[in-house]
């Protein structure tokens, strides 16, 4: 737990302190145990996300050789890289985890911290509290803000929860820290209209990379401003210049009360924008009780707040991912979300097509813009003339919602089972379930590789 700040401490300066401090002796298991299952998930996504085109793309860039293992493939690179490309991986199903106020936190901090980690021997607790310090930056500087303001927050606050987690396992001093933080400040970045497209995963990717880079530059002098945080000319003037920040949100309670446990963290249950899970449960909700099928639909309406996630035609299999209408036409056809149907053979086909045309969107400024009571009111109209709407305002992928054991597991293994073998799978949930215990990660990095590139 970190010293209480005094008075001539900086906002900047108070979070360095913290990060700089965290050990994991003052970590509450319960923690501990939701980092572990919040990493496993993030490399399950990454292993099922490697061989999409966006990892494809950016493994192709690399050129460095070094000490840090490209999850699920044969080869090694520089931390850097290795954590751009772990990340990008790790975002590309859009199937990684999710938390309020409405980011990815996972893809980029954990690809970060582990790439530094595995290069420099780090300990299985090292690479947790480390990963609680990346948690509690990027979240804490969220909930200072209030609307995106054209940004994705993956993307912007993520690149500062990278730093940290990296800053952590180099044992960086408090003023390198601030100075990692400012050099990352000046690396983040990713504009919010890339959903849909290669870029949205890429933003994780690049929020790693700058991470990494970020503390690497500091832990060798490099400077910066040291209270980019704080006053004119900060971080948040030049993001959100025209929001008035919740200062006292980033460092109330901090090394008392952590961001993960409150308001928490979820676990992503279908491939696609968190704010379509609502949709497509809802509308499954209907289809399985009244025993609907596409024949017997006239029409689907689907309330929304705004028009961000109206595609009724979506252009790709990526842009399928942000429209409310492909998640009801799923449910319908399918019965499931699952990553298969976000092929353009599925998204394209007749029977697609021919229900997308019966399903709308309408706005409904009423609905609440807040992302933890968020819903999507979807009404089925059938040919009959019966009529039913349901609404889901908690989510199986929701922070606040009790997922057992059983379905987060089952998840990583049908996930990592797409590049590894049984008893690498076996052997990571086990690597996990005790990462604490780990002397270092060569053991987890050993079953992360493969013999042969996908």
């Amino acid at each position: 737990m970190t010293t209480p700040p005094d008075a001539a401490q900086t906002t900047t300066s108070v979070l360095a302190d913290f990060v700089a401090g965290i050990e994991y002796a003052s970590l509450p298991d319960e923690l501990v145990r939701r980092v572990a299952r919040q990493c496993l998930d993030l490399v399950g996504v990454a292993l099922a996300g490697a061989g999409e085109p966006a990892a494809l793309a950016v493994r192709r860039l690399g050129t460095s050789v070094g000490p840090a293992t490209v999850w699920g493939t044969a080869a090694q690179a520089g931390e850097a890289d290795a954590a751009l490309a772990n990340a990008t991986a790790g975002h590309a199903l859009d199937f990684d985890d999710m938390w309020l106020p409405g980011a990815h936190p996972t893809a980029p901090i954990f690809p970060a911290a582990f790439a530094i980690a595995e290069a420099n021997g780090s300990s299985g607790r090292d690479l947790i509290a480390a990963q609680v310090a990346g948690y509690e930056v990027m979240g804490r500087l969220h909930s200072a803000v209030s609307g995106r303001f054209g940004w994705h927050p993956t993307g912007v606050f993520g690149t500062l929860g990278a730093a940290a987690a990296a800053s952590r396992l180099l044992r960086l001093s408090r003023a390198q820290v601030a100075m990692a933080f400012g050099i990352a400040s000046s690396m983040a970045g990713g504009i919010d209209g890339q959903s849909g497209t290669m870029t949205k995963p890429l933003h994780a990717g690049l929020a790693a990379h700058a991470g990494v880079r970020a503390a690497l530059l500091a832990a060798d002098g490099f400077t910066a401003s040291d209270a980019v945080f704080d006053g004119k000319r900060s971080f948040f003037e030049a993001f959100f210049a025209t929001a008035a920040p919740q200062a006292w949100r980033l460092t109330a309670g901090l090394g008392s009360t952590y961001y993960l446990l409150n308001p928490g963290i979820g676990i992503k249950m279908y491939p696609a924008g968190y704010y379509m899970h609502q949709s497509f449960e809802a509308a499954l909700h209907i289809v399985l009780s009244e025993n609907i099928a596409a024949d017997d639909i006239a029409a689907i309406r689907i309330g929304v707040p705004g028009g961000r996630f109206d595609r009724p035609f979506p252009r790709s299999s990526l842009d399928a991912k942000f429209s409310v209408q492909y998640m009801a036409a799923m449910a319908v056809l399918y019965r499931r979300l699952t990553a298969d149907l976000f092929d353009e053979k599925i998204v394209f086909s007749a029977p697609v097509q021919s229900l997308l045309a019966r399903i709308s969107a309408r706005p409904e400024p009423r609905l609440p813009a807040n992302p933890d009571i968020a819903h999507n009111p979807v009404t089925v109209a059938c040919r009959d003339g019966r009529e039913f709407t349901k609404s889901v305002t908690m989510p199986k992928s929701h922070w606040s919602y009790p997922l057992p054991r059983e379905a987060w597991i089952g998840k990583f293994r049908a996930n990592a089972a797409i590049v590894l073998a049984d008893s690498a799978v076996d052997g990571l949930v086990d690597a996990f379930d005790h990462l604490e215990h780990a002397p270092d990660l060569s053991h987890i990095a050993d079953l992360l590789r493969t013999a042969d590139n996908p």
